[in-house]
């Protein structure tokens, strides 16, 4: 059955937006376990790594939305990703490319400390626009688009857990 069973209270103002961006090769994932709205367990295989991406305030934002057809029966999520990685130097360029050919999952945290977990059953297909600018204060840097279709809402992660698989720092 599809039925609610709980209402909604009110909560304190807090701020919108995204503090930092990690990422994943979707390949790369062991074990991805939701259990009620949340991500219980995340494990990557040997050797492979989540990646932050530490990004400038207001130049991150996700978007999941309910999609569906009532004639069909049908439901789904479409989740969207938007990036700015300011400059484009050749070890940019490559990890982009690499980005944009492979499937990823994203985990976002916002600037209320919560995390969400994106594209983690289908995951991402990239797309990036690089603009040089024109003016001095102009963007110089890459817009990444993430974009996918997944069955449930994103749900929440703890940082712990993304902390836990982080690449190494070199």
């Amino acid at each position: 059955m599809c039925e609610f069973d709980s209402g909604y209270t009110e909560i304190c103002d807090t701020s919108a937006g995204v503090k930092t961006v990690y990422g994943a090769n979707k390949s790369d994932i062991d074990t991805l376990t939701v259990v009620d709205g949340a991500v219980t367990v995340l494990t990557m295989k040997a050797g492979k790594y989540v990646y932050p991406f530490y990004v400038e305030m207001e130049t991150a934002m996700f978007t999941d939305v309910a999609i569906g057809e009532r004639a069909n029966g049908a439901y789904a999520r479409q989740q969207d990703a938007t990036v700015i990685l300011h400059g484009n130097t050749a070890e940019m360029i490559v990890n982009i490319e690499n980005i944009a050919r492979g499937r990823t999952v994203w985990f976002h945290e916002l600037t209320d400390g919560s995390c969400e977990a994106l594209f983690i059953e289908n995951g991402a297909k990239t797309t990036d626009n690089r603009a040089s600018g024109t003016a001095y204060e102009d963007m110089n840097g890459n817009t990444l688009t993430m974009t996918g279709k997944e069955k449930n809402k994103a749900p929440k992660i703890a940082l712990s857990l993304i902390s836990a698989v982080l690449a190494p720092a070199s």
